[in-house]
């Protein structure tokens, strides 16, 4: 009896890949209603964005969420994406202030 929860073996590109540790960051055409949209990998875009605030908090020092979306001219869901891409590599601090948290980079 074959095991239906087995998994089918990888190509051997996307072996590779995995192996390499690379995630395969690629835009895919979104077909329909809408035209030219694309679907941009997850990666890719909170990869962006916490580049863009970790940058931020090096050159501003700490500062709210708030502040952040404002200075880096982002939606406060994509900064809250990238603080908790960044809160699991390890790379920031929060610390409570009053009743908003103040997000600064560790050293």
């Amino acid at each position: 009896m074959v095991n239906e929860t087995e998994k089918k073996p990888r190509s051997r590109k996307k072996r590779g890949m995995a192996e390499a540790g690379v995630a395969a960051v690629k835009s895919k055409r979104v077909t329909g209603k809408g035209g030219g949209m694309t679907e941009e990998s997850v990666d890719l875009v909170f990869g962006i964005n916490a580049g863009i605030i970790w940058d931020l908090l090096s050159l501003k020092g700490p500062m709210p969420a708030r502040e952040l979306a404002k200075s880096a001219a982002l939606r406060i869901d994509d900064v809250h994406g990238a603080l908790g891409w960044l809160g699991r590599e390890g790379k920031i601090n929060v610390n409570k202030k009053g009743r908003s948290r103040i997000y600064s980079l560790r050293p």
